[in-house]
């Protein structure tokens, strides 16, 4: 061979080797760039929360754009997901929004220690958990769902609820000191705006819901010894009760009627509150119809000065006390429409004072 025809070969073979050089660089710098830019590999969970983003989720995302505890196809019946649920939370895991549907969290222990109130659990959804045995203590389900759950011998002391989804919960022996349930179920809210919007087999469902929520907590707090608890949730399990009778049925005014009265019997203030109003107002009725002592006249007259219609009155507001009470002294007597007035408040007045008593005597029983 000659050398040119090396020389040839060299210049070649250099050649090649810068192609090869060029081509591997690329490579190389395409790898670096790769793992440099982790986003392009490992996206982030997807999970929105209602209240903004201060709430998004950090972890790795999987195939379906999220992690395994916002992810709802996700399987939460593993044998190590109560241990995997605990480690998330203590290392400051997003737990608002997670899906739990079925899983097996018996004896899953979700207490914060420290300052600033327990683990949010809001949006959250434990449909048909077992959390038997659970330690909830002052956590935080708001707007979530405990549907059907099992929170046997669990401990909620100082849990808040508000528009918690509590239909169906289990709550044998549970500890409900001091938990938060709000003035309205959720279902209570949704009823009322279906009645509203007209769709009254919706919202007699959903108050039909409510009615079993109120009566299973009440039980809890009876069963717990909170009477003072279970005493507000009967008044509102009778209540969405009344909301699934007729409008204008006799059965729901006779409702209505009890639950001003006395509150359904939870509450003798209103009994004490609706018999001063009696008073006062038969009263001035009797100022204006009249009534008589020592056969004069006693009531409003335009012949008299201010200070005689006011000692007036105060004469009518006694004799309504006397009659409120059944005292009958004798010394005050009805003329005219006062007599029917005289007659229908002594009659209320007797039924107001016995109910007065059994009320009051019920929960001092207690």
């Amino acid at each position: 061979m000659s050398n040119r025809s090396e020389s040839l070969d060299l210049k070649g073979a250099d050649k090649e080797s810068q192609i090869e050089g060029t081509q591997g660089s690329e490579k190389e710098n395409h790898a670096s760039q790769t793992t440099d830019n982790p986003e392009q590999e490992v996206m982030t969970c997807q999970y929105q929360d209602p209240d903004g983003e201060a709430h998004c989720c950090h972890e790795p995302a999987g195939e379906s754009g999220f992690c395994f505890w916002h992810d709802e196809n996700a399987p939460k019946d593993q044998p190590d997901v109560k241990q995997r649920l605990e480690e998330f939370a203590k290392r400051g895991g997003q737990l608002r929004g997670i899906v739990c549907k079925r899983a097996n969290l018996v004896d899953v222990n979700l207490v914060k220690h420290g300052p600033g109130g327990g683990y949010d659990l809001s949006y959250a959804n434990f449909y048909r958990s077992n959390m038997t045995n659970a330690h909830l203590f002052n956590a935080k389900f708001d707007n979530g769902s405990l549907m059907k759950a099992d929170l046997h011998d669990a401990n909620i002391h100082c849990a808040s609820f508000l528009k918690c989804n509590l239909l169906g919960v289990k709550l044998t022996d549970t500890k409900i000191d001091n938990i938060k349930i709000g003035d309205t179920l959720q279902q209570e809210v949704e009823g009322r705006v279906a009645e509203k919007k007209g769709d009254m087999e919706k919202a007699l469902d959903l108050y039909e819901q409510s009615e079993e929520i109120y009566r299973d907590l009440r039980k809890a707090s009876e069963a717990q010894g909170i009477f003072t608890m279970a005493g507000h949730f009967l008044q509102k399990e009778l209540t969405m009760r009344r909301y699934q009778m007729p409008l204008f049925s006799t059965q729901r005014a006779m409702s209505k009627t009890v639950d001003l009265f006395c509150g359904y019997g939870e509450s003798p203030i209103r009994v004490v509150f609706f018999s001063l109003a009696l008073i006062l107002l038969c009263a001035m009725i009797y100022f204006f119809t009249g009534i008589q002592f020592s056969g004069e006249y006693v009531g409003f007259q335009q012949s008299q000065t201010f200070e005689g219609n006011l000692i007036a009155f105060f004469d009518c507001l006694y004799y309504s006390v006397v009659t409120f009470t059944t005292l009958g002294y004798g010394d005050f007597i009805p003329i005219g429409m006062s007599r029917l007035v005289a007659a229908s408040e002594a009659f209320t007045g007797s039924f107001t004072i016995a109910l007065f008593v059994v009320v009051f005597v019920k929960k001092m029983t207690r």
